[in-house]
């Protein structure tokens, strides 16, 4: 019940010292705080709610404490809003404590009570709906621990069947590998044996042959070296042929045998020139060299080996082996023999040698049928490889190419633009690529720049070029004027930068600087011709 309250008075807990809120809701929550502006205990929880927004904050309220509280200077009760009555009637049906006024009008025919009386059936109430809570509770706990327990006993029992057939597969397993193990028997052991014996004996037999090929030169050149020995010795018999008897000479000849007894009895400029023929040659004189008339055509080299006699003239002499070995530039070592007779000279052979790749190479050794042939001077050449020619399959049916595909020429006749022009074969993408090309002949336009393979057309229209007989630079078709004329026999480089994608040129290492920026990120030579023989080739 409520009670007027002075500064220091203290009352026990009452019905209004619970939280209204609370109570409303059906639940008995100890009020901690009494608002002065609403009129209304709160709990904690609902004195936050209530106050939230910031215009609510300004009401006054009190703490209570220990199951009282109390008031400073000002008498507080609890009265009806509307008739200024004591609060003393409670009212089920709208769950609000109201006067007697209220009771009769507003809530006539409403279930009302006195608050004590309401208090007490509320708490009553309340004890029951906890108790019934409270055992419905303890049910669904044992009902939960029961369906716990089952769920644990299946797993246990999943686990521990999961766990028998583990081990019946790893015992399986291993029975197999056992059994497998055990197949394998002493005779098949025997036959491994075996093959790794004769594989031994084989690659033993391999060695011998290898070695055998090696020895099969110097036999062959002790062979000739001692069919000359024959021949020099029926020479002094035919030299001395004229200053001999007749019976003299029929013991000569019952001496001499086989081919040497033809010889004798061939006639005498034959056999001079039988021995001439098969004389030793003279290997301090004899020489190895490069064919500098032959020079370098696009990868190739020739070789060329000659044999002198001991008078230091080219010796009419056919070789049975020759072995020449090349140190290549990364330097592997590389061995040819297939060399070939040179028409219309004596003593003379040669060997056209292709290059895989760009560098120097050095000949380290010779031999001639067993022979070394001494090498002067670190007998070396370079060879560059030209990867970077023109591309076959993209050229003008009006361009001729020449020299390993590396010279472009316009032929002449009628067509039209993109039968005069020509792609490189390098694609580039990154890095930088300088190329410097000859201007065998100019006589008519000569466009020389970059396009991207991949579009069809005129270079100078869908790519980047300088025109060589007019000092323009083509930029997608657009002109500028750039440079200085070209004439035959200049030497253009063009400098690729695909990493800051820029085109720059030189006339015979004159710089003319960058031509053309932002250029694509993928780009081929390209030349376009009109003058009849024009040509334009790598160096």
């Amino acid at each position: 019940m409520t009670k007027l309250i002075t500064k220091n008075e203290t009352i026990k807990v009452s019905v209004s010292n619970l939280c209204e809120n609370c109570i409303e809701d059906g639940n008995e929550v100890l009020a901690k705080f009494y608002c002065k502006t609403c009129k209304m205990s709160y709990c904690e929880k609902c004195n936050d709610l209530a106050h939230s927004l910031t215009a609510l904050k300004r009401h006054k309220r009190v703490e209570l404490k220990n199951g009282s509280f109390q008031k400073n200077k000002h008498l507080v009760e609890r009265t009806c809003a509307k008739h200024n009555k004591k609060l003393k009637v409670f009212c089920f049906d709208c769950g609000q404590v109201i006067c007697t006024k209220c009771a009769f009008s507003d809530h006539e025919g409403h279930k009302i009570k006195v608050v004590e009386i309401a208090s007490k059936e509320y708490k009553l109430k309340n004890y029951k709906l906890l108790n019934e809570t409270l055992k419905r509770k303890d049910h669904f706990l044992v009902k939960l621990e029961n369906e716990t327990k089952t769920i644990t006993s299946r797993l246990d029992y999943r686990l521990n069947d999961l766990h028998k057939k583990k081990e019946f597969l790893s015992q399986r397993l291993e029975k197999t590998f056992l059994q497998l193990k055990d197949e394998i028997t002493d005779e098949e052991m025997k036959k491994l044996s075996l093959l790794k014996e004769q594989k031994q004996k084989e690659e033993k037999n391999v060695k011998l042959l290898k070695d055998a090929e090696k020895n099969f030169s110097r036999i062959q050149a002790a062979q000739r070296r001692k069919d000359y020995l024959e021949i020099v010795i029926f020479s002094i018999l035919f030299n001395k042929a004229s200053t001999i008897t007749e019976s003299q000479e029929e013991e000569t000849l019952a001496a001499i045998s086989g081919p040497q007894k033809q010889l004798y009895i061939a006639d005498q400029t034959t056999a001079l020139a039988k021995m001439t023929f098969n004389a030793p040659f003279d290997t301090s004189n004899s020489k190895v060299e490069i064919d500098k008339k032959f020079g370098s055509i696009g990868d190739t080299i020739r070789i060329l080996y000659k044999i002198y006699d001991s008078k230091n003239k080219l010796a009419a002499y056919q070789p049975i082996t020759n072995r020449c070995v090349i140190k290549l530039p990364n330097n592997e070592q590389e061995v040819i023999s297939n060399f070939t007779k040179m028409e219309n000279t004596s003593g003379t052979f040669y060997y056209e040698y292709k290059a895989k790749k760009s560098g120097k190479y050095e000949i380290v050794n010779f031999t001639i049928d067993g022979e070394k042939i001494a090498i002067y001077n670190n007998l070396a050449f370079t060879i560059n490889v030209y990867s970077n020619c023109w591309n076959e399959n993209k050229k003008g049916e009006r361009i001729a190419l020449s020299d390993g595909n590396r010279s472009a020429r316009y032929i002449g006749g009628s067509g039209s633009g993109k039968d005069r022009q020509i792609e490189g074969s390098q694609i580039m993408t990154q890095g930088v690529h300088t190329f410097r090309l000859k201007v065998v002949k100019l006589s008519g336009c000569m466009e020389f720049g970059v396009k991207p393979p991949q579009k069809k057309g005129w270079a100078y229209k869908v790519g980047w070029t300088f025109c060589l007989d007019c000092a323009d630079k083509h930029s997608l078709g657009s002109s500028y004027r750039f440079g200085k004329k070209c004439k035959t026999g200049d030497v253009i480089t063009i400098i690729i930068n695909m990493d800051t994608h820029t085109v720059s040129y030189k006339i015979n290492d004159n710089n003319l600087g960058i031509a053309h920026k932002n250029v694509a990120k993928e780009l081929v030579l390209a030349v376009g011709i009109w003058g009849i023989n024009d040509q334009l080739t790598f160096l």
